[in-house]
């Protein structure tokens, strides 16, 4: 595969390219730095994904923040880019010995976030072209299939009426953030992990667009609410992180945006938000859970297993969305003291980030 790889990456490019490194990633594709004439290129190959080709297309398109897009073969689904060197990434930090330069990277990292997606709002039409069709991406769907596996088929919780009216209304709730709306919506890199961002001498530069999307804004504060709604790096931050990392977010998303992050409005719609990836999360790793795989992350590095991610998600919701979706947070409350009871240590809290445990 690499070599078809490289044969078709110096024919996109127009020059030779050679002496590939492989930079890791999932098995959903093939990421390799590799040698040009003038220096280094990074070759994504997408083997069985037009979608994931497309869409990675059309984020670097779209964004800023992000490699430069030098290439594309869409056939062979390989997108060449811009080398953005061996830096540091947010997880590395987080992972890392320095609490100080972790927080401050944190904080640095959620600044250009916020800036990538309020530039973007006027690019979601070249986002669209650069796609070929309007994205309907629909968190709320995923999110209401994760309730109905965590109530029934988890819990098994009798019929109830009046319970199960008030969840269904709260789901239909989290559903208006994908009614499209070009005041809200923004291009979004969507796995805004902290794997997916290295910082360069330019600073902050978000990697892995194969889900770019456009989706509400708050999709993403969520990310900073949470921490990392979507991401296997997530362990107990210290008091204060994620208040920081939300309020810096929303002060730079409304340098571009300032009638979308007025309150109450504002809040609501990042609790929305995380409701609706706690509940997608649950649906897509339950059955990890039910298995008890012991790492959610990449072999080497540390990680919560599903079962403790998932459990660190529903206490989280349980407390923070009792105001917003009592329901909800009535379920996710009821899934914790269950995990807590069925699953015992193996639910254990995730513990702090390496980098602020002298901190604790």
């Amino acid at each position: 595969m690499t070599d078809d790889t490289l044969r078709n990456a110096s024919a996109a490019l127009g020059v030779p390219v050679s002496d590939p490194q492989p930079l890791g990633g999932s098995t959903r594709s093939e990421v390799l730095r590799c040698r040009v004439p003038t220096g280094t290129v990074v070759l994504k190959r997408y083997p069985d994904g037009s979608s994931a080709t497309a869409r990675e297309v059309a984020g670097l398109t779209a964004l800023d923040h992000t490699p430069d897009l030098l290439a594309v073969d869409r056939a062979a689904g390989l997108v060449v880019m811009s080398d953005l060197g061996t830096g540091p990434t947010l997880a590395d930090l987080l992972l890392g010995d320095d609490g100080a330069a972790a927080w401050a990277g944190a904080l640095e990292w959620v600044e250009a976030l916020g800036d990538t997606l309020g530039r973007s709002r006027g690019a979601t039409a070249v986002f669209a072209a650069a796609l070929g069709v309007v994205s309907t991406d629909e968190p709320s769907a995923a999110a209401r299939v994760g309730a109905q596996m965590l109530r029934d088929d988890v819990l098994g919780l009798p019929a109830d009426p009046a319970l199960d009216a008030a969840l269904d209304a709260e789901l239909q709730l989290i559903s208006t953030l994908d009614h499209r709306d070009p005041a809200s919506d923004v291009v979004s890199p969507t796995d805004t992990c902290p794997d997916n961002a290295i910082r360069t001498a330019d600073g902050w530069r978000f990697l892995d667009l194969e889900g770019a999307t456009v989706h509400h804004a708050a999709y993403d504060a969520a990310y900073a609410a949470m921490p990392f709604s979507t991401c296997w790096c997530v362990f107990d931050p210290p008091p204060g992180f994620t208040d920081q990392l939300l309020e810096r977010f929303t002060a730079t998303l409304g340098t571009h945006l300032p009638d979308l992050v007025r309150e109450p409005g504002w809040t609501r719609s990042v609790d929305l938000a995380s409701a609706a990836w706690i509940l997608a999360m649950t649906g897509w790793l339950l059955f990890g859970a039910d298995e008890d795989r012991s790492r959610v992350g990449p072999p080497g590095l540390p990680s919560p297993s599903y079962r403790q991610l998932l459990a660190t998600r529903w206490r989280w919701g349980a407390v923070r969305l009792r105001s917003t979706l009592p329901a909800v947070a009535s379920l996710l409350g009821t899934a914790a003291t269950w995990a807590d009871e069925e699953w015992g240590e193996s639910a254990a809290p995730v513990g702090p980030y390496r980098a602020f445990a002298d901190d604790e």
